[in-house]
């Protein structure tokens, strides 16, 4: 009974340290998260300022946007973008302090339940190696070298305490550990989301070059005079229209070149043409020059100067020019009625009738022609319509 009786305290003592252990490293934890916490809560409040502003801006690039064409309403549109850009800057860059702030907090838990399984392991090879202490003192034993009803009650219940507390051990520890994975994942998450947001940092960097660019253009097209831009928007528009018809004819001239290519087979998918960041998308409301050129009719994808541009399916290249909006542009017409167009390249290095392969080098990326700053502009046709190049191109 007395040797029974002192496996079970102890026992009963290494549980009560492994319990009073792991609150102690939870509450210095929780320290540590609480002051995280209030931070977080900080830049969240931020953002919420942020964003109404953001809303602020917004209502007045939408109704600059919906005034009839004049280069005093496109210049205040191109002004109050750039303020709305930089606001999405400022809110990005709190977000990703934020995100920096919720993964501290998982770290911080991550750390604390390592510790804290390791501990549980120990004091649980503790309470084993109290347990082997008592030679197999089970029940039969307990049975007959009690001398009464009393013992032996008190025993049986030393027993099932002593079984308790290692069962509870056992799934403090797991519970911890369950704890331990569901946070590692939740640190890649996190991780994820912060590569996510600098990204998304980067593009609106980018976008706001080329705003700040689109303004000076303007002015130096159309020499800051509103008669200059009457003319610059008859110019383009015209230019467009221009476009939009020869497309529609070449299709029709080139179709039997293209679906005679044994390279054409099935449905026609679009590679990406090259490696860069959309700074402007398929008729994007905030497109500076909407006004003058119309819709976006494509991806504005920035990279670095000189960077290749690839054909994004086989097909035979329509032609190879230099065009007032565009500057020097690339058409490729392709198989079941689509063409794609590659435009403000710096140079081209095909010619018209000249049969490309996928992923064969058609010309670099530059800023020609109404362009703001190195970018490709990409349009995908179908039936010489512009559709979202999004919805073509592969991953």
């Amino acid at each position: 009974m007395n040797k029974l009786k002192c496996i079970v305290s102890t026992v009963l003592i290494l549980s009560t340290v492994l319990s009073l252990s792991g609150a102690s490293l939870v509450f210095a934890t929780e320290t540590n998260i609480d002051d995280l916490q209030d931070q977080i809560g900080v830049r969240k409040s931020q953002i919420d300022q942020i964003n109404s502003k953001i809303d602020e801006y917004r209502e007045k690039v939408n109704q600059y946007a919906s005034q009839s064409a004049s280069l005093q309403s496109d210049i205040s549109m191109i002004e109050n973008q750039v303020v709305l850009t930089e606001l999405d800057i400022q809110a990005t860059q709190i977000e990703i302090e934020s995100q920096g702030l919720q993964l501290q907090i998982i770290e911080e838990s991550i750390a604390q339940q390592e510790v804290q399984i390791q501990m549980q392991k120990e004091m649980l090879k503790e309470m084993i190696f109290e347990l082997n202490k008592s030679d197999g003192v089970g029940f039969i034993e307990v049975l007959f070298s009690s001398n009464d009803f009393n013992d032996l009650f008190t025993e049986i219940e030393l027993l099932e305490t002593l079984n308790a507390d290692i069962q509870n051990a056992l799934e403090q520890t797991k519970e911890t550990k369950l704890a331990l994975e569901e946070n590692k994942a939740d640190l890649q998450d996190r991780l994820d989301q912060l590569v996510d947001l600098q990204d998304e940092l980067e593009g609106q960097k980018l976008t706001l070059e080329s705003q700040m660019e689109a303004k000076d253009v303007l002015l130096d097209y159309t020499e800051q005079s509103e008669s200059q831009y009457r003319v610059l928007l008859s110019q383009m528009r015209q230019e467009q229209q221009n476009i939009t018809q020869q497309i529609s004819a070449l299709q029709l001239q080139m179709d039997d070149m293209v679906s005679g290519s044994d390279d054409y087979v099935g449905e026609t998918v679009f590679s990406w043409p090259l490696n860069g960041i959309i700074t402007a998308t398929f008729h994007d409301p905030t497109y500076p020059f909407r006004n003058i050129i119309g819709e976006h009719n494509g991806l504005d994808i920035a990279a670095p100067a000189g960077t290749p541009i690839r054909a994004a399916a086989p097909g035979y290249v329509a032609w190879a020019r230099y065009g007032n909006s565009y500057g020097n542009y690339v058409m490729i017409i392709h198989a079941n009625g689509y063409a794609t167009l590659y435009a403000h390249m710096s140079s081209m290095v095909v010619s018209a009738d000249q049969y490309v392969s996928r992923g064969d080098i058609i010309g670099y990326e530059g800023t020609t022609g109404f362009s703001t700053g190195p970018h490709l502009h990409f349009e995908v046709r179908e039936n010489g319509i512009p559709v979202d190049p999004q919805l073509y191109l592969g991953n």
